[in-house]
């Protein structure tokens, strides 16, 4: 007689915290501007580009940024890194990943891991273009 054993398959946990802020408008920069050779109406769209510091982290988080320029159909395009306060990003020893990017009306949702022991620095930029 042949026995059958059950195999557990470990599933990835989601993330352990959520947190909303909103979008530094002053910091928002246009992709193409008049004049630098493409025009806003050569484009299927209009884009956009932001960083934004989350601040000290670890672990996993889901992180909305707030932000009126968005739409259920807008593209929006992400990277994450290691960075210090002030100074941008910077190649360290911890392990970011990005797990989903989720725009809806007026935010964007991101999954985010950082494999580190302690809190360090989350830069993350976007790249919104809306058709």
């Amino acid at each position: 007689m042949t026995s059958m054993t059950s195999e557990k398959t470990s599933l990835p946990q989601g993330p352990t915290a959520v947190e909303d802020q909103s979008v530094n408008e002053q910091e928002v920069r246009e992709l193409f501007k008049a004049g630098e050779g493409v025009s806003i109406e050569a484009l299927a769209g209009n884009g956009f580009t932001y960083r934004h510091d989350w601040g000290d982290r670890n672990g996993q988080w889901t992180l909305n940024l707030n932000w009126g320029a968005i739409t259920n159909n807008s593209r929006v395009f992400v990277a994450i890194g290691e960075g210090k306060a002030g100074g941008g990003k910077i190649i360290g020893g911890a392990k970011y990943t990005l797990h989903n990017v989720a725009p809806s009306n007026g935010k964007v949702s991101i999954w985010v891991n950082i494999e580190w022991s302690s809190p360090i620095r989350l830069y993350v930029d976007y790249l919104v273009v809306n058709p």
